[in-house]
């Protein structure tokens, strides 16, 4: 597990504080149970541009992206896994990343995934301040 890196600026991103950190919650712990003994967990935050009314304005948003040394998900439901109960996992529910989808969208953001260099990577993006 590598542990956060406060980044030099201020990042204010208007929200409910318990969505979002359900939200922010949802995503670091499904890395480091994918990441497993051994593995890396990296959170990176930075500014992003947002699209407003079809515009990608610069500096209008933030980007956090959770990114682990994991597997990835099974192929079978890749394409699905923000629906709600969804999951590979033996014991999983399928709640956790369809409430962070939900938060996402509440807060006019968006989230998505994707595999990179060998590793999961879960990408949102929200308006700034």
């Amino acid at each position: 597990l590598r542990w956060w890196d406060r980044p030099p600026d201020a990042a204010v991103i208007p929200g409910d504080p318990a969505m979002l950190s359900h939200l922010l919650g949802n995503l670091i712990g499904n890395a480091v149970e994918a990441a497993g003994a051994g593995g890396v967990v990296e959170v990176k935050l930075f500014p992003t541009p947002f699209d407003h009314d079809g515009l990608r304005i610069p500096g209008t948003g933030y980007a956090v992206e959770v990114i682990d040394s994991g597997p990835g998900p099974p192929p079978e439901i890749a394409d699905r896994l923000f629906e709600p109960f969804v999951t590979g996992k033996e014991q999983g529910i399928g709640l956790g990343l369809a409430v962070a989808k939900q938060a996402a969208d509440a807060h006019a953001g968006r989230i998505a995934w994707e595999r990179r260099d060998g590793k999961t990577v879960f990408r949102v993006e929200l308006p700034a301040a």
